[in-house]
């Protein structure tokens, strides 16, 4: 009988080693989860392949990395705005930067109404439609406006008394224009929508990737540009900017994108990200692009100072 005893109570020991050992599993299980928790998850950002929204990239990653467990890929040289969006909304990338105008028009459609002319109306219209169709969640504006534009040597416009794109109409004839391939055959918003507005065309409209522009005006090889109202080379050119006088560009404003499955899954990023709202005028967007497409500075560093400067990071 002693003995059954002593195998009763060697038995209860047994079983409560055991169940020591098994919570003592359960305890590293959550650690485990509470650890990679803490470690994050890895978010791809893209950007098209030119200063500006390289900049604005890592701009957004230096903030939740900063600011949240997350690590942020930037994913680089996609191309077009639309090629962007399309692999975000795809779930290849979980953001990108993008212009209201762009998706505006890109997407919907949509024709220049005189109440589209708004830029809260084009950002709330945009917001709505992505949230609605793509389950993209539209950040608030940066608050700068990157619109298409007409830049003339200073001097020139200064002889001439031109200070609105409506005043080339007695010269147009004579002047060779600068266009992008893109904006040469823009839907809706390209250079032959552009001439029946203003009601003159150029004597010729010379198709060159963005980066030749500042330099063929500069030679002499062009008169006049159609430019990004942001380039930072419109700041060392001795260029003016003139006037879009009969309202051709609908707000380009630049604005986030971030798939709303993300924000909802880590709530914490959309908090890390409040301070992008109307963040930067069109005056300092041109200088940081300045500083990386004409002095060469590495957009990450630009994007740093910046956010350093306004007193988001340390």
């Amino acid at each position: 009988m002693a003995g059954a005893k002593r195998f009763i109570s060697l038995l209860l020991l047994l079983i409560l080693v055991l169940a020591g050992t098994l919570t003592g599993c359960g305890k590293g299980d959550t650690a485990g989860s509470t650890s990679a928790e803490e470690k994050g998850v890895t978010l791809k950002i893209g950007s098209q392949g030119y200063a500006e929204v390289e900049i604005l990239a890592e701009l957004v990653k230096i903030l939740i990395e900063e600011k949240t467990p997350h690590k942020v890929e930037h994913v680089r040289n996609l191309g077009s705005s639309l090629a962007a969006y399309e692999a975000t909304i795809k779930g290849q990338l979980d953001m990108c930067n993008n212009f209201t105008g762009t998706l505006f028009l890109g997407l919907y459609e949509e024709g220049l109404a005189e109440e589209y002319r708004d830029p809260q109306k084009v950002w709330e219209f945009v917001r709505e439609n992505l949230a609605k169709d793509h389950g993209v969640t539209v950040f608030p504006s940066y608050g700068y406006n990157n619109s298409y534009c007409v830049a003339v040597p200073r001097k020139w416009a200064e002889e001439n008394n031109i200070n609105k794109q409506s005043d080339l109409a007695p010269f147009a004839q004579d002047l060779r224009l600068a266009v992008t391939p893109s904006w040469l055959n823009y839907p809706r918003q390209g250079y032959k929508e552009y001439t029946e507005l203003y009601g003159f065309t150029f004597k010729e409209a010379v198709e060159m990737n963005r980066s030749l522009m500042y330099m063929a005006i500069a030679n002499g090889e062009v008169d006049a540009i159609n430019a990004y109202s942001t380039d930072g080379e419109l700041l060392v050119g001795d260029l003016k900017i003139l006037e879009d006088d009969k309202g051709f560009n609908p707000p380009y404003y630049g604005i986030l994108l971030v798939r709303t499955e993300v924000l909802t899954e880590h709530p914490e990023i959309e908090e890390a990200l409040q301070g992008i709202e109307n963040l930067i005028s069109t005056e300092q967007m041109q200088k940081l692009n300045k500083r990386v497409s004409v002095d060469e500075m590495e957009p990450a560093d630009v994007a740093r100072e910046f956010l350093q400067e306004k007193g988001l990071i340390e």
